[in-house]
């Protein structure tokens, strides 16, 4: 059965749930209560709230604002609802404790929005028929995934789909899991943005901006926490550890907001005129075209004749793909050098590295860099996942050195992590950050540990997202849909494989795994098995996450 399949089609005039329902109930009107209440109102239902703090029923009635919600402190105002909505907070003895109560005055249907629970585990078999509304924060409560229990009939699950959809709620039918599916991966990487911000790596301007510009997010990770409340996160997180594993562990700053000042920083002359870009693949092209397009004068090394020429080449095209006129560019070209002599490296004030992510090749070059270049000369390196110090470490001077972390394309991505290693000066981050903000980018400042700021918040979250697909009804389809409508990604996590490639995101996993030890971090089997057999997404012709298990499907059915 297709993941999509999980409930009839609403609509199917065999559907058995009859007329639409007139009447609900929502037990608990904390934010997602109120949220739910107003919603139901707003389509016409008449809805009775139950909820005993009488601030929390003072505020419904006000949001509300309508003749249609009654309001009360008494559950036995649920028995005339056709359909009840429990609202009450996690965690999930006190959910334990409603739906019990619920059941000595009421045998409509109950829809639970228990998320670190499976409804198979709350659900009385003599009981209300049971789903689960599955979210990630109450005031987004356009689309959310719902879990049907395992006594539960077609009727009902496609009777409450409809009610859903008068409310103004898009639900996705999914398989009942603890943290269901984009909530559970979204949970992962706020905590661990979470962990980030408390361990010192970066502060919360870096770390908001990082997942904005890097992820396309559209709020920071830490703005969201504070949107769905520090203690309703803390008690998510708090079930989800419990079940699902350390990467829930709650972060001290999800106990209580994050108001720590982080301290200004100042701006320097670049003092840089020259820049070296030392490399000539995708990446050492990009970012070259962004320092010539700036006004830098921008010499390239290559590792051989040819390699520059090509190098040049795709600037040329690049810059003129972007709509430089022809005597800008011919202004910009007049700025260019290629060589393939290292030592026309003493010419600049500012060397990117941008050659092959291997820890030997960068040490090997960064140590005849420390010979060749002059004492004032600002080195930076632009690995990805590496560690910015060991890099530095042959120099001979890591105070001059710097990480700048590139995205791809280089022209295109404003964001750049500035990666201050264990030794790196304060001169020389003043000087990068100028330059960043010369070229037009935004730095994010963060330490030198593996995957730095977005890597290491993101792939993790692919990781999981690939471990998902392994259990019964998880299919591609399904967890890109949800992740792109209730957790608000631009891209689906198996589309975002696809385009970064499997090969990169094996590399940047086990790198993460082995600097920390964690098992939680050790690579899914699926995507190990994607780059043994060279599914890798775009870069092998588009056989990605999809075509793989297609072609695993019809390998088992031969």
């Amino acid at each position: 059965m297709a993941a999509d399949s999980l409930f009839p089609d609403p609509s199917d005039p065999s559907d058995p749930s009859g007329r639409p329902v007139a009447r609900a109930a929502v037990v608990g009107l904390g934010a997602t209560g109120r949220e739910l209440a107003r919603r139901l109102v707003a389509a016409g239902i008449s809805t009775t709230g139950v909820e005993p703090d009488p601030r929390a029923a003072a505020q419904a009635r006000t949001e509300a604002s309508s003749d249609l919600l009654t309001v009360t402190d008494d559950l036995s105002a649920t028995a005339a609802a056709e359909v009840v909505f429990e609202a009450v907070p996690e965690p999930e003895p006190r959910k334990r404790a409603v739906l019990r109560a619920l059941a000595l005055y009421s045998g409509a249907p109950v829809v639970t929005t228990a998320l670190t629970t499976p409804v198979a585990e709350l659900a009385d078999p003599e009981g209300a028929e049971l789903l689960a509304l599955r979210f990630v924060r109450a005031d987004r409560l356009d689309t959310a995934e719902l879990a049907r229990g395992p006594h539960t009939s077609d009727g009902t699950a496609a009777h409450v789909t409809e009610l859903l959809r008068r409310m103004g709620i898009t639900s996705h039918a999914v398989p009942d899991r603890p943290g269901s599916l984009a909530p559970a991966l979204l949970f992962g990487i706020l905590n661990q943005a979470a962990w980030t911000y408390h361990e010192g790596y970066a502060d919360r301007e870096a770390l908001e901006t990082a997942l904005r510009l890097g992820c396309g997010w559209d709020e920071g990770p830490l703005a969201i926490l504070d949107a769905i409340g520090h203690r309703t996160a803390r008690d998510i997180l708090e079930g989800l550890h419990q079940r699902l594993g350390e990467r829930y562990r709650p972060a001290p700053l999800v106990a209580e907001p994050v108001t720590r000042a982080d301290p200004p920083r100042q701006a320097a002359e670049p003092g840089v005129r020259t820049v070296a870009v030392i490399g000539s693949g995708t990446m050492a092209t990009g970012i070259a075209e962004v320092f010539l397009r700036a006004g830098y004068r921008t010499l390239l090394v290559a590792r051989t004749p040819q390699k520059a020429e090509d190098a040049r080449e795709a600037v040329e095209f690049g810059l003129q793909r972007s709509g430089t006129s022809a005597d800008d560019l011919a202004r910009a070209l007049g700025r260019w050098t290629g060589t393939t002599d290292l030592a026309r490296a003493a010419e600049a004030d500012l060397v990117v590295e941008a050659v092959v992510e291997d820890l030997a090749v960068k040490r090997t070059l960064f140590a005849e860099l420390g010979q060749v270049c002059g004492p004032g000369t600002l080195l930076a390196t632009t690995t990805s996942s590496l560690s910015v110090h060991e890099i530095a470490e042959p120099t001979g001077r890591p105070e001059n050195v710097v990480g700048l972390h590139f995205f791809n394309p280089p022209p295109a991505m404003r964001l750049v992590e500035l990666v201050h290693g264990r030794h790196t000066g304060d001169t020389a981050l003043q000087r990068a950050r100028a330059v960043l903000n010369r070229l037009g980018k935004v730095p994010v400042e963060c330490a030198d540990r593996t995957g730095f700021l977005v890597n290491a918040l993101l792939f993790p979250c692919l990781n999981d997202a690939l471990g998902l697909l392994g259990e019964a009804g998880v299919e591609p389809p399904l967890l890109d849909a949800v992740m792109k409508s209730v957790g608000r990604q631009p891209l689906g996590p198996t589309r975002l494989l696809d385009t970064v490639g499997a090969d990169v995101a094996l590399e940047v996993q086990r790198r993460l795994h082995e600097a920390t030890g964690r098992p939680e971090l050790v690579p899914a089997r699926l995507l190990e098995q994607l780059v043994a057999e060279g599914f890798l997404g775009r870069k092998s012709s588009g056989r990605g996450v999809r075509a793989y298990l297609t072609a695993r499907s019809q390998a088992d059915a031969a």
